[in-house]
Order: C-alpha cells, then sequence, then structure tokens
C-alpha cells in the first residue's frame, strides 16, 4: 500500500510496472482495485498507477467536498507530490469526467484520454433517479437493484478482486453518495470537450444499463474534435472486467497510435475466452 496526504487527508494509491506513467481513475462505486486486471497487463510496457478518490477506497472519507472539482484539484496535486509532469488518463464514468476536466484545465500536462462509459451531461442518468434505483446505484447492497445485478454478472476471474469490489461498494457512506450524486447531474461536459485538445478514446457498452451506448456517437460525431469511440457490443457498464483482452488492446492500440483510428480487430476476438461473448 502506498499513500501520501494533501492537506492532511490521506489518498492511497498503487503502482504497477515501469515506463511511460497512466492513471487510472474509478468511477462513482467501488475503488481502484477494480483496475488490477488491465493494470497487470498494461504493466509490462507502461507504469500504471491508480488512486482512491476520497471518500471511496482507503483514502480519506472524513469531509464534505466529494465532487468533481475537487478530484481534479486532487489529481492534479497528486502528481506535483509524487512527481509526475506528464500522464496519460484512463477514467470510468465519474473518474472520465474528471479526466477530460483536468486535461481541459492542464493540457500541457495530460498526454492522451480513454474514457469508459462515460456520460457526457450529468442529465443523460436522470431516468435512473426517476426510476429510484441510481440512489440505490451508489453503494446499497440490495440483490434487486441495478447495480447488484450488473456486478453479479460480470465474469470476473480474480475472485479476490470482484470481493473487494463488492466490500468497497457497501462501504460507502451517505454523504460521499451525496455529494458524487450532485456533481454528476449538475456537470455538462459538452463545453469543455468542445474545447479540449487532447486526443481522446471513449469505450462504451453495449449492453450498458447506467450510460447510454448513444454516448459513443455523440462523442466521436462532435466536429473538428481529435476524438475516437469504440462499443464493445456485448460489455455492460465494465467492460475492462467484462472484456479485459480486448479493452488491453485497444488501450495499447490508442496508446501508440499516431491519430489513425482504433479498431477492435478479429484477431484480438480469438483469443479472448469464450465467456466474453457469452
Amino acid at each position: 500500500m502506498s499513500a501520501i496526504h494533501l492537506d492532511n487527508r490521506l489518498v492511497h494509491y498503487e503502482v504497477f510496472g515501469r515506463g511511460q506513467p497512466i492513471i487510472f481513475l474509478h468511477s462513482w462505486l467501488g475503488s481502484w482495485r477494480y483496475w488490477v486486471p488491465v493494470m497487470d497487463l498494461i504493466s509490462e510496457r507502461y507504469r500504471a498507477y491508480a488512486l482512491d478518490f476520497w471518500g471511496f477506497g482507503e483514502s480519506e472519507r472524513k469531509g464534505e467536498l466529494f465532487n468533481i472539482s475537487e478530484y481534479v484539484d486532487m489529481l492534479n496535486r497528486f502528481m506535483d507530490e509524487i512527481g509526475l509532469q506528464r500522464a496519460n488518463l484512463v477514467g470510468h464514468g465519474l473518474g472520465g469526467m474528471v479526466a477530460v476536466r483536468a486535461a481541459r484545465e492542464r493540457p500541457d500536462r495530460f498526454v492522451k484520454l480513454m474514457t469508459v462509459a462515460m456520460p457526457l451531461n450529468g442529465a443523460v442518468l436522470y431516468p435512473l433517479l426517476k426510476q429510484g434505483t441510481f440512489a440505490k446505484l451508489f453503494g446499497r447492497s440490495n440483490a434487486a437493484n441495478i447495480w447488484s445485478k450488473v456486478v453479479r454478472q460480470l465474469p470476473i476471474d480474480d475472485q479476490e478482486v470482484q470481493k473487494e469490489l463488492y466490500q468497497d461498494t457497501d462501504n460507502l457512506s451517505e454523504i460521499v453518495v451525496q455529494r458524487v450524486q450532485e456533481s454528476l447531474l449538475d456537470t455538462d461536459l459538452f463545453p469543455v470537450l468542445s474545447a479540449l485538445e487532447s486526443p481522446l478514446l471513449g469505450v462504451y457498452g453495449g449492453k450498458d444499463t447506467i450510460v447510454p451506448v448513444d454516448q459513443a456517437r455523440v462523442l466521436a460525431e462532435m466536429p473538428d474534435r481529435p476524438f475516437q469511440a469504440v462499443e464493445l457490443a456485448q460489455a455492460n457498464h465494465f467492460p475492462f472486467l467484462e472484456q479485459t483482452t480486448i479493452f488491453h488492446r485497444l488501450l495499447l492500440d490508442f496508446l501508440t497510435s499516431n491519430g489513425t483510428p482504433v479498431e477492435i480487430k478479429e484477431e484480438w476476438r480469438r483469443r479472448v475466452r469464450q465467456s466474453d461473448y457469452l
């Protein structure tokens, strides 16, 4: 376990591998732990960092400032503290929103961005609120709610990662849930994206029950932006856990490409496990 303190608040993070740095940012549920399978693979060529936002995992849980702006500042100060000048970013959901905001504010610092299941506007989550399911999504372990159904359908090979993901979700506090939810719903990324210069690849699951897959089309069609979007047709909300091999290859291709389109190759499909397509 690695940790630093920013304003006397603990920031927990983990590091795998050597090479050009990549920082993985988790979403509104879970913690750094669900990145472990991808970090293991990418660490053969890159130095992979994953941190817990305040309120999540093993980072500080006290206070009331749990929002996107706070996490953007936290990310930049984290990099300053550990001596990272530049890095690539991979962010899931909330983490993707933080990545986009951070790269817009500091284009000199962030090289490439991969976002996963990222809502372009928090308003797309309102249907879940109307159904009374979004509050449950934030940290309550009820077998009937959307989150539990999604997680329990994931083909996670590492049972320890699976167990810790459940525990991290169940341990979220009500204040974190409330503050993060408010920040998400108030965030419109379109003005930020319209001015973003960093190359961005958005990955979406074709069966995502939380973030609409049409966000991929909207992102890819933004005019005059260096953006791409890929849909993993058989994935739900966690493509990096459901189709880890394909996700890893997409990430590698994106990081090494010089602006050429990234796409899923047929040979990747032949190398993945059968359960990826069930």
